[in-house]
């Protein structure tokens, strides 16, 4: 598949339209189970830098959240 270039500006002004945009109640809920799932299917196909910043932006979801006690049953890794 032929994907077209797109540039870290794009990307940047796509984040920033995207906020500007009222958020749902579940806004970040969604992106977090979204990205959770994602990071599990690809895990094995990412690099250790993209992994982590990854991780990273789950974390700040995962502050986000209105309603934090609904995480409370995640599996906590030691």
């Amino acid at each position: 598949m032929n994907r077209p270039y797109i540039t870290v500006e794009t990307i940047l002004e796509l984040f920033r339209s995207t906020a500007d945009e009222p958020p749902g109640a579940a806004a970040p809920a969604g992106s977090l189970l979204w990205l959770a799932d994602f990071l599990a299917r690809e895990h094995a196909t990412m690099n250790a830098g993209d992994w982590d910043a990854l991780v990273h932006v789950g974390a700040q979801l995962w502050r986000a959240q209105a309603v934090p006690e609904m995480w409370d049953g995640a599996p906590r890794m030691r």
